[in-house]
């Protein structure tokens, strides 16, 4: 494959899970070495494998040291300067400053605690850290994956300065709809060859999707009429706790609504509650009609068919180092049996198989381990494992954060499936664009508490901004209630 970045620019790298994207970055890291072709630098061929270059690299897990401050994250990476022996610390931290500075950014309090910053100023500490080693070009993986929209937009800012400032950015993101206006050039990779290569004032969002895909697909709201929906599956009344409510709402059976806010909002300890994962203050939760019990542990609900999909899935999904079997099948009570009976292998093979096709996870051998897949075929079998449960509510949070388009759809179509065979499903998310993709109705939360609810054409992703905005400044919402 080929690919040409300019200087001052901020080209884009997009494709879907196990297109290249990564094996190209850890080529111009230095951690894989090319089996052919050169590399360039400024005009001078180069080897990254060999040598040690401008060239620095922001990962979606930005490896920041929370219990250290900005200034000590940042020498980490450029070295501590000493005086008589000893650490220098004013130039440690004139040193941050200096590079917040150049980037035109306000430098927050240099001996701050990394753990006491947003999301969003971590994102751009991750940059400052990259510049700290004199870097001519940036690599940044997925950086708005974990962020807000306001958080993203302040970001987006940042990295127009970095242009600006003579500095290249490589943007690699699943989220096309932000490249548009960010990004100078795009790059398509597909089955790791460049498929395109255009300016971005040249190509729209469905000429990319089509790229990667090598196909058509229509982009389009994908969720079917609920409006019929007399039996709620789901009744949430007065529920709180420290993090979020009071909020009432109802969901029905075979309907997917979506609990939208911004990041913080208090959306995720409410899906968290119904899991038994949090334990309200007050309230009711009522499946069926059932009253569930306040104090009722995870596998008491997930014996009543209540299922959580983790947003964070490398910490709360993944088995690191077991295979795909362990990982589909982790426990008897998801797979439906009970804890005494002997585990067949030869059985939990094919049922593992299955799942692997019907999700088209690839590879599709049941004995890999699931730490050589990539994010969206990961994300997959996290979501195989849950449907292997046959819940009767799914609480799905962030399903599709950090994964390519196609896998995306995939999981979309998936979650559709599940709903048309009567399931509830509460998509946790602060994903507007998903939401209004696949949801039938939306709930926005701000302050911790319902402010609005969204249906119909009126379930659009500037409306979710405009509500979700609006809601995160206001007072206290009342809660809103519906069963489809």
């Amino acid at each position: 494959m080929d690919l040409a970045v300019g200087p001052g620019e901020i080209h884009a790298l997009v494709g879907e899970n196990g297109a290249g994207k990564s094996t190209l970055i850890k080529i111009l890291a230095g951690v894989h070495q090319a089996d052919a072709g050169e590399v360039r630098l400024l005009g001078e061929r180069v080897d990254p494998y060999g040598a040690s270059l401008p060239l620095s690299f922001v990962h979606q897990d930005l490896g920041l040291v929370d219990e250290l401050s900005v200034g000590e994250n940042v020498a980490l990476v450029a070295g501590f300067p000493r005086q008589a022996g000893l650490i220098d610390w004013p130039r440690v931290w004139a040193r941050a400053r200096e590079i917040y500075l150049a980037m035109a950014v306000a430098p927050p309090d240099p001996r701050l605690p990394v753990g006491a910053l947003s999301a969003a100023s971590k994102a751009v500490l991750g940059i400052v850290r990259a510049l700290a080693r004199q870097a001519r070009v940036v690599v940044l993986d997925e950086p708005t994956a974990a962020l807000p929209e306001p958080d993203a937009a302040h970001l987006f800012d940042v990295l127009r300065r970095l242009r600006a400032s003579g500095c290249s950015v490589i943007y690699v993101s699943h989220r096309l709809g932000e490249l548009f206006g960010l990004a100078d050039r795009v790059t398509v990779l597909r089955d790791g060859r460049r498929v395109r290569a255009a300016a971005m004032a040249e190509i729209t969002p469905q000429q990319l999707v089509e790229d990667m895909l090598g196909r058509s697909l229509e982009l389009h709201h994908a969720a079917h009429p609920v409006e019929n929906h007399a039996r709620p599956l789901l009744a949430v009344a007065a529920l709180e706790n420290a993090q979020a409510g009071p909020v009432s709402f109802q969901i029905g059976a075979g309907e997917i609504v979506g609990l939208v806010g911004l990041r913080g909002a208090g959306h995720e300890a409410i899906g968290r509650m119904i899991f038994g994962a949090l334990r309200p203050r007050g309230g009711e939760i009522r499946l069926d009609g059932t009253l569930l019990p306040a104090g009722e542990d995870v596998a008491a609900r997930i014996a009543r068919g209540v299922a959580l999909l983790p947003g964070d899935r490398g910490r709360e999904s993944a088995l690191g180092g077991m295979s795909l079997i362990e990982n589909l099948l982790p426990s008897a009570a998801i797979g439906g049996q009970r804890s005494w009976r002997p585990l067949l292998p030869a059985r939990e093979r094919r049922r593992a198989q299955a799942v692997l096709d019907r999700l088209d996870v690839r590879p599709r051998d049941p004995a890999a381990l699931i730490d050589w897949l990539s994010g969206g075929n990961q994300q997959k079998v996290f979501v195989g494992r849950w449907l292997e449960a046959k819940a009767r509510l799914y609480v799905m949070e962030e399903p599709t954060a950090g994964i390519d388009i196609g896998a995306k759809f995939a999981i979309h179509g998936l979650l559709a499936d599940v709903a048309r065979g009567g399931a509830g499903i509460l998509v946790v998310s602060s994903d507007f664009e998903e939401v209004a993709a696949l949801c039938d109705r939306a709930l926005v939360i701000g302050r911790a508490r319902i402010t609005s609810e969204l249906r119909g054409p009126g379930l659009t992703v500037d409306n979710l901004v405009a509500h979700a905005s609006i809601g995160a400044g206001a007072e206290a919402g009342a809660g809103a209630s519906g069963g489809g």
